[in-house]
């Protein structure tokens, strides 16, 4: 018997392929299908799993892919478990993780179309290597800082003039952004309106904070001078989770924020949190009480950086890093909520 193969046929046997067969290639298509990303998830976790605080770095990765495969954001994915590279491509071109105002987290997480995950076993536990994983201002927070005059002066470095200088340089722009909360409340776009009501609005916790030093505006300041970054290396160790970032140029705020310095000023702001102040651990302390999320955070951003990272100091605790990266409405082992929502990147 001979068979007369049809345009409508052909058809339907291109439709029966790609249901039956999710993950075939055919007349160089692809879709990858959820079992194989599911795979290639579950393989990368099993693999740090067998390390030295490698619970802790799986922990993480899951939480953090398993959401990214919830919200239908992978699309494609491989892991080479020779050389621990995992590569993932991300859906519509690129996503958007934006934390919910309630944790009180001052930047945003970017995707790339490629996500790539590599490991590697360190002497103190494990390190996770990134590519396409970036920090980000939150929407609004460049042109807050420009009409709130900050960028009508820029103050020296750190590295020349002495930390007094560069502290009393900085507060005049602390103190700016305090009369412009007073004054100009209503020009404040509501999402950083919501940031900064957790103090602005709370008189016990403004007092606590001006008796701190002004630290209203410090936390205003911190937020407006988010630095755009690339997440290069998250390491995992039994003395907690540190990250290390990268300035990253493609991002629309990066002039403004190497005009002004903005990574620095930050690992600057963060010297309460790290316990290099007269107050000792006593900010960290309460912060872990009464914000827990964004006080982590903090840690994981900044002591592992250069500046710090020679007084080894405590990091971030591993499930609290896991939550951050967890989706919202994904709960973790032990029922730890998710703290950022995740969309796909919007295109210009």
């Amino acid at each position: 018997m001979r068979f007369r193969l049809t345009r409508r046929s052909l058809g339907q046997l291109v439709l029966v392929l790609f249901v039956v067969c999710p993950g075939i290639s055919f007349l160089g298509l692809r879709r990858e299908s959820k079992t194989a990303i599911t795979e290639t998830i579950d393989a990368l976790v099993a693999d740090l799993e067998t390390m030295p605080q490698g619970d802790d770095a799986a922990l993480v990765v899951s939480a953090f892919l398993q959401g990214l495969q919830h919200s239908k954001l992978l699309t494609d994915s491989n892991y080479d478990s020779k050389r621990h590279v995992a590569k993932f491509r991300i859906a519509g071109g690129g996503a958007v993780g934006d934390f919910l105002p309630e944790f009180r987290i001052w930047l945003r997480i970017l995707l790339g179309p490629k996500l790539q995950i590599s490991w590697e076993k360190t002497k103190a536990g494990v390190r996770l290597r990134f590519s396409g994983l970036h920090f980000a201002p939150l929407n609004g927070a460049d042109e807050l800082y420009v009409e709130a005059g900050l960028d009508s002066f820029a103050c020296p470095s750190i590295k020349s003039v002495s930390q007094e200088e560069f502290y009393q340089c900085h507060l005049k722009k602390a103190l700016m952004l305090e009369d412009f909360w007073k004054n100009n409340r209503s020009s404040i776009p509501k999402n950083l309106q919501q940031q900064f009501s957790f103090i602005g609005d709370n008189a016990v916790i403004a007092h606590l904070a001006e008796q701190l030093g002004h630290g209203f505006g410090w936390s205003m300041l911190l937020v407006l001078s988010a630095p755009p970054s690339n997440v290069d290396i998250i390491d995992f160790t039994d003395n907690g989770v540190k990250g290390s970032s990268s300035h990253d140029r493609s991002q629309a705020g990066a002039k403004l924020s190497q005009k002004h310095g903005f990574k620095d000023l930050s690992l600057n702001i963060a010297r309460p949190l790290v316990g290099d102040t007269r107050f000792g651990g006593i900010v960290r302390s309460v912060g872990d009480r009464i914000v827990p999320v964004a006080c982590n955070f903090g840690i994981l951003c900044s002591v592992g950086e250069p500046r710090w990272r020679s007084r080894n100091i405590r990091g971030a605790d591993a499930k609290v890093v896991a939550s951050m990266f967890r989706r919202n409405g994904d709960k973790g082992p032990n029922h730890e909520v998710g703290c950022v929502t995740w969309t796909r990147k919007r295109r210009r």
